[in-house]
C-alpha cells in the first residue's frame, strides 16, 4: 500500500514540475495563453532628456506580464514615444517628443484590448 501511495505522489510531483516548466517556458499569462512572450520592442530613442513631455497614463485591461509587454510594445512602436508600464498601478509612464492628449494616447492603443482611462501630464 505504501508503494502505491509513493508512486501516486511521485506522479503528481512529476506533473506539477512539467506544468511549471511549460508555464515558464511558454508563458501562460491570461492573454498570452501558451505562447512565448512577445519580443520586446525598444523605442528608437531611450534618452529621457530628449523627451520634453511626460505623462502618466491609466490603462484598463492589463492583468499580467504579457499585457505589460503588449502595452509597452504598442507605445514604443509609435514615433517619438518611449514608455514603461507598471502592472501594479496599471499605469504607463509615457515620454513623448510631442504633446499628447487622451484621444492621441487612445489612438495609439486602438486595436488592442487595452483602454486609456486617464492621462495626466507630469512636470519634468
Amino acid at each position: 500500500m505504501s508503494i502505491v501511495i509513493a508512486v501516486i505522489t511521485a506522479a503528481w510531483i512529476a506533473l506539477a514540475v512539467v506544468y511549471t516548466v511549460r508555464r515558464i517556458k511558454h508563458g501562460g499569462g491570461c492573454c498570452g495563453g501558451h505562447e512565448a512572450a512577445a519580443r520586446k520592442v525598444k523605442a528608437t530613442d531611450t534618452d529621457i532628456s530628449h523627451y520634453p513631455f511626460r505623462y502618466t497614463v491609466g490603462i484598463e485591461g492589463m492583468v499580467c506580464s504579457h499585457c505589460v509587454r503588449n502595452v509597452e510594445n504598442t507605445f514604443n512602436s509609435a514615433e517619438g514615444i518611449f514608455a514603461t508600464v507598471d502592472l501594479a498601478s496599471k499605469t504607463a509612464t509615457v515620454y513623448s517628443k510631442h504633446r499628447l492628449d487622451r484621444r492621441a494616447a487612445a489612438a495609439i492603443l486602438e486595436g488592442t484590448s487595452y483602454t486609456v482611462m486617464e492621462l495626466k501630464e507630469e512636470a519634468l
